[in-house]
């Protein structure tokens, strides 16, 4: 420890100011009682010794020992380095510093980055996963340090290490774009069903920032899906075509999204349920083909990951999409699969 921090019995701390912030836990509370620089008065005592702290550090002369930063202050500078637009950093009791949405949007965060700080043993940064969709004011972040202080050159260095993965957390702001959707199905189209599926493709564009648009219907016909889909472009930014994504003999939904596409990134999302899920672009504008089983798993499914992206208008990568195998069992899919 250095040596302008001492550590004292609680008892014999009175009168001292104390070098950190003191927890108490209880049923029903978790927070600091004693915060950093506090002067410990008899009361103290009792109330530091029934939380479990009879060892306490206080200062021996000034707050900042040359050459060193305090984790009030070092979790703070880190905070305000790894964040790119969109956040705001916020310092909170027991030296951690919040990082929160500054704005609606998408979060995304650079894993190699947050991967090297905590490789450190000396910064912890905890963030939500890359993908989220956050409402002003949400948290997207927590920064920690593990050790009382930080000596300057090893901050350092840890600055230069993260340095080209920069801003490690970033906010995307959500576009309010205007998305359409292309019911696909002979049964549907032609009024013999009910469509259920379109409610739910409208309250999820809504949930994530965006206009709902026109909702036009297609009967299974390949070249009627086509028109449906090119017509829809163009006066949308987006559209989600649902049904006929499987693999039936009239499931023409994947090839007439692959006959007008510019790059299809990817087919068969490795998530449950609506693993049979097509993303692809024409012009830049996003094409979301989804099964009809966002009727059934309505709660959860692939929109919730695919249009926080498309409401930012931030092209969305195959590595991520890939990446979502590991965790792609959806809380929804086995609690449903259970009741069965």
């Amino acid at each position: 420890m250095i040596e302008l921090i001492t550590a004292v019995k609680t008892r014999e701390a009175i009168g001292k100011r104390i070098a950190q912030d003191y927890t108490c836990i209880e049923p029903g509370f978790k927070g600091a009682v004693k915060r950093r620089g506090e002067i410990i008065g008899d009361k103290d005592v009792e109330l530091l010794e029934r939380c479990g702290h009879f060892i306490v550090y206080v200062y021996k002369d000034e707050d900042s020992p040359h050459g060193y930063i305090h984790e009030d202050e070092a979790v703070d500078l880190m905070a305000k380095y790894i964040s790119g637009p969109g956040l705001v950093v916020e310092h909170v009791e027991e030296a951690k510093a919040y990082l929160k949405a500054g704005e609606r949007g998408l979060l995304v965060v650079n894993s190699t980055g947050l991967r090297i700080i905590n490789e450190t043993g000396v910064f912890v940064v905890a963030t939500r996963r890359t993908g989220s969709f956050l409402e002003k004011g949400e948290l997207a972040g927590v920064v920690d340090l593990i050790p009382l202080y930080v000596s300057e050159g090893v901050f350092s260095k840890i600055l230069d290490s993260i340095r080209q993965y920069q801003p490690v957390l970033t906010i995307y702001p959500s576009r309010g774009l205007k998305i359409g959707v292309v019911v696909t199905g002979t049964e549907v189209a032609t009024g013999l069903v009910e469509d259920y599926a379109s409610p739910v493709v409208v309250e999820k564009i809504k949930r994530y920032g965006c206009i709902p648009g026109d909702v036009v219907y297609a009967r299974d016909d390949e070249e009627e899906i086509v028109g449906k889909i090119l017509s829809t472009l163009k006066t949308h930014d987006a559209v989600v075509v649902t049904g006929g994504m499987s693999v039936d003999p009239t499931d023409y939904t994947p090839s007439a999204i692959r006959s007008v596409a510019d790059e299809v990134v990817i087919y068969g999302l490795p998530i449950k349920p609506t693993t049979m899920t097509m993303l692809a672009y024409r012009d830049g504008k996003a094409i979301i083909g989804v099964s009809a089983g966002i009727i059934y798993f309505r709660e959860e499914n692939a929109l919730d990951i695919l249009l926080p992206w498309v409401s930012a208008g931030v092209k969305i990568p195959r590595d991520y999409l890939v990446s979502l195998g590991e965790g792609g069992l959806m809380r929804i899919f086995i609690e449903k699969r259970s009741a069965r």
